[in-house]
């Protein structure tokens, strides 16, 4: 679809003086809700948003590795930048907007105290919707993060968690509340990844085996379906020291 069909890309706002990635984030998905781009639609090129945001690549990057994180869109190379299935959580956006002289890093803090209270509230309702096929695909997502943190720990490089490890993790989590009819919550969680640059950070093999290890106790108690396990767990992930702080 051209971007001609959807509206034009002038009715972006300039954000050169505008440094955070998250403004660059939340100036597209305004853009998305505006011109109600459908999953199939495609977001203008990168050299077009860059023009017209007034902003560098790398920053326009870094926005649209959140945007696919969160699920909000797909890169084809190729085809270029498409829009994917996702609920309407504009009202997020808007919420954090009320806390202009916060630091991302406050605002992730705000998320992340939500996101641990709404998860840990909604253990019993998550365990009772899993399928056994969700089970089975956070079993498949748990490899996929083990895989991950063995391919960048034989790369030779600083040790980074990577954006494939990130959305690994996010697919998990969102795996884990998939049947909550609740797109609040949702929403809420889905922000934590779009706020949280974790992904981009140096850490340890240790810190990382510390993550993988909270991921296999949710699964295995699943697994086995055993409820008390499953909220030992729940526990363990939130209240054990992340490797990223």
């Amino acid at each position: 679809m051209e971007t001609t069909q959807k509206g034009n890309l002038r009715t972006l706002h300039n954000l050169k003086d505008q440094k955070l990635y998250i403004r660059v984030y939340d100036e597209i998905r305004t853009y998305i809700e505006k011109n109600q781009l459908k999953p199939g639609d495609k977001l203008p090129t990168e050299m077009e948003m860059c023009q017209m945001l007034g902003v560098s690549r790398n920053v326009l990057r870094e926005a649209i590795k959140s945007l696919e994180i969160t699920g909000i869109v797909a890169s084809k190379p190729g085809v270029g930048i498409l829009i994917r299935d996702f609920n309407a959580d504009y009202f997020m956006s808007s919420l954090l907007h009320s806390f202009p002289a916060q630091s991302d890093r406050q605002v992730e803090q705000y998320i992340e105290e939500l996101r641990r209270v709404l998860e840990l509230g909604f253990v019993d309702k998550a365990f009772a919707s899993l399928t056994e096929e969700d089970i089975d695909m956070l079993g498949e997502l748990l490899e996929q993060m083990r895989a991950c943190a063995q391919k960048q720990e034989h790369s030779g490089k600083p040790l980074q968690i990577g954006a494939p490890f990130a959305r690994a993790d996010a697919a998990f989590h969102k795996t884990l509340f998939s049947h909550i009819d609740n797109k609040l919550m949702f929403s809420i969680i889905r922000f934590f990844w779009a706020y949280d640059k974790y992904y981009k950070e140096q850490t340890t093999p240790d810190a990382v085996s510390l993550t993988i290890e909270k991921h296999e106790r949710i699964y295995m108690a699943l697994k086995a379906r055993d409820f008390t396990a499953f909220q030992d767990a729940m526990q363990f992930h939130f209240n054990v020291d992340y490797y990223k702080k």
